[in-house]
């Protein structure tokens, strides 16, 4: 982990004041939510308590009382004794928009209680009601393997066009039995009809225009929806479904309706309309209050959460930002309080109420406070961080020169002694004093190590020039053929002393040559074929060839010494190439320089050794070459330092698909 980045995690430390901030703002919103729960409660139950004992306004007809058996009794109460609830009453839900009569469920609650079933050995079908203000929405689902339609055109009371029908029984607001049928010719709009009869006893099919609805075939069978006025209806309400398998064949009759009159079996238990005006008069804007039957239904509801209060949550874009951090997940928007609404002797619940307000009260007071405590602990934090970064970044800075520096201060031509930062009173400046005082004594130890060949060379010479002159002496004296194989030894290893002497004054020689030579301008590509000549001579198990183009490339600079930079890359190309193998000279044009190069078919360079080959006394070989000769690294650093005297340089890479090396020199046009 960089200074930088320690540094700035120190400044970040200072954001644990605003982290201290949200906890009490938490805190704080927990006491609000309790105060705000409790405050709720009592207006639950003070809406509940209004509400004790008026069945009349819950539900539009009395609810059904339990039966003797299962009232609960004891010795000085006498239970209330009424019909059993059947299971054939029929119980809407509230629908909270009004379907579009096609047939289709989707705009209808997804919930399966919603849903009442009716079966009659194989036959089955699904019957949902909902209320949406003043009308009764009814959805048959029915099970029908064969779907059997009217006969289009005939008449509707004649019974060989009768197809699949649908009897709705209800009763009316003057008590009477009403039934109207539902016949469909095709898919779509159906209409309702009842049956009147006339003063002479004749039957007539009369259409119902206030029953509008929809039928669809589905996989299993149909769907019917139908919408029926409230007004219509009374306290009894059944569906009778007539089945048939052919137009005119006897039907298999089933459902909530006598099949032998169809009066009905089942009550209609629905919300008084005079109920959700009740409680629209406690409705407050940010609060909702339902009420809902024993079972679970909800009766009605005034909801006004969605309209903002007087005193709503701020707005601003730093409020968001900082609810962001503040806010628990999961945690709801809207609290809710319950209350369950008795009969007049308090021993029976007859429905539920549920109130539910909007966190908009408490989160007003929360993000003021937390707002105004937060952007002084953010300033605060802000310029912690802000100074700290500017302080982090000034030593990266620095840090990144020293670097630069050390990076940068071994060079082709030597060390770099100069170092930035010393003059810095700092322990930084300590450091830049202490590296710029160990590369000066490197430098000086490097310039000894550079000078030290030719002095060696120098020195050595004339006691090797001794031992040689003794043993041409020797051999000239009569010596033993065992003692001729100790001087033969003796001989050959002055020779190759005197091989390693010469290597190691070479680059001091070219040194020298260099700064005497002489520049001329003269054509490059005669020099290298007559260098490729030659060294088909040397070495003939090697071929060479040339690729030179056809005008004239003139440089100025020294002959000699491109002749002698040619030697040491082909000698270079001859110790790494198979025998037989071919080497290529090559001479082409850029627009700035002439460049020559040499495809060496050897074995390919690694990226580790490419930017030091060029190096003094530095050397890719592992042991001794076969051939015994001394090798101390300085051939390809005598190219470099004659690439450098023409105003160019050197460099190497391998050849495409790894098929050797290509060692390139760029000369100055």
């Amino acid at each position: 982990m960089s200074i930088r980045l320690k540094l700035l995690l120190l400044g970040l430390a200072t954001l644990v004041l605003p982290w201290a901030g949200c906890r009490y703002a938490r805190e704080m919103e927990t006491a609000l939510r309790e105060g705000e729960q409790g405050s709720l409660l009592s207006v639950a139950q003070t809406i509940a308590a209004s509400l004790q004992g008026r069945t009349d306004l819950l539900y539009r007809q009395p609810l059904p009382l339990q039966s003797p058996d299962d009232a609960q009794t004891d010795e000085n109460t006498k239970p209330e004794v009424d019909e059993k609830p059947s299971p054939y009453d029929l119980r809407p839900v509230l629908l909270t928009s009004q379907p579009f009569l096609d047939g289709y469920v989707e705009e209808w609650p997804q919930n399966k209680p919603g849903w009442h079933y009716y079966t009659h050995g194989q036959h089955r079908f699904g019957l949902m009601a909902g209320v949406f203000e003043r009308m009764l929405y009814v959805m048959l689902e029915v099970q029908d393997e064969h779907l059997v339609y009217d006969t289009p055109g005939g008449s509707p009371l004649d019974p060989s066009t009768f197809g699949d029908r649908i009897w709705i029984g209800f009763e009316g607001q003057d008590g009477r039995q009403h039934q109207v049928f539902v016949a469909a010719t095709g898919p779509g709009s159906v209409t309702a009809r009842r049956i009147v009869t006339g003063e002479y006893g004749q039957l007539t099919a009369v259409t119902e225009t206030r029953i509008v609805g929809a039928l669809q075939p589905t996989s299993q069978g149909y769907r019917l929806e139908m919408r029926i006025p409230l007004s219509m209806l009374g306290e009894h309400f059944g569906v009778l479904i007539d089945d048939r398998n052919q137009r005119g064949a006897d039907p298999v009759s089933y459902g909530t309706l006598r099949s032998d009159d169809l009066h009905t079996v089942g009550r209609l238990v629905v919300a008084s309309p005079e109920l959700p005006l009740y409680l629209k008069q406690f409705s407050q804007p940010g609060l909702r209050i339902a009420i809902s039957a024993p079972e679970g239904r909800l009766l009605a509801q005034a909801d006004a959460l969605s309209v903002p209060s007087a005193l709503g949550p701020e707005r601003g874009i730093l409020t968001q930002f900082y609810r962001r951090f503040v806010d628990r997940p999961g945690t709801r928007l809207v609290i809710d309080s319950k209350a369950d609404i008795y009969n007049r002797e308090h021993t029976k619940v007859i429905g539920s109420l549920e109130v539910s307000q909007t966190e908009d009260r408490w989160l007003a007071l929360r993000d003021r406070a937390l707002t105004h405590m937060l952007n002084l602990t953010l300033v605060i934090s802000a310029i912690a961080v802000i100074a700290t970064f500017i302080f982090a970044a000034s030593l990266a800075l620095r840090l990144s020169r020293l670097r630069a520096a050390s990076e940068s201060a071994l060079t082709r031509e030597g060390l770099v002694t100069t170092f930035p930062e010393t003059d810095s009173s700092d322990e930084l400046g300590d450091v830049a004093r202490g590296f710029s005082t160990l590369l000066h004594r490197l430098n000086e130890y490097t310039g000894y190590l550079r000078t030290l060949a030719g002095k060696l060379a120098h020195e050595i010479r004339t006691p090797l020039t001794i031992v040689r002159s003794s043993l041409e002496n020797l051999e000239s004296e009569g010596v033993s053929p065992s003692a001729r194989v100790y001087l033969d030894r003796a001989r050959q290893g002055t020779e190759r002393l005197n091989g390693i002497f010469i290597a190691m004054g070479a680059a001091t020689r070219v040194e020298e040559a260099i700064s005497n030579a002489e520049r001329v301008r003269f054509d490059l590509v005669p020099v290298v074929k007559a260098a490729a000549d030659s060294y088909r001579i040397a070495f003939t198990e090697r071929a060479f060839a040339t690729e030179t183009p056809d005008e004239a490339v003139e440089i100025e600079g020294a002959p000699d010494l491109i002749v002698q930079m040619l030697d040491k890359l082909v000698d270079n190309a001859v110790d790494f190439s198979p025998t037989g193998a071919q080497i290529v000279l090559r001479v082409r044009l850029e627009p700035q320089f002439a460049v020559v190069e040499v495809d060496n078919p050897g074995p390919p360079l690694s990226a580790s050794i490419r930017d030091r080959l060029f190096e003094s006394l530095w050397q890719s070989r592992k042991g001794d070459s076969d051939d015994n000769r001394p090798h101390f690294g300085l051939g390809l650093y005598i190219v470099r330092l004659i690439a450098e005297f023409h105003s160019g340089k050197a460099e190497a890479n391998s050849l495409p698909a790894d098929a050797g090396a290509r060692f390139t020199v760029y000369l100055a046009r």
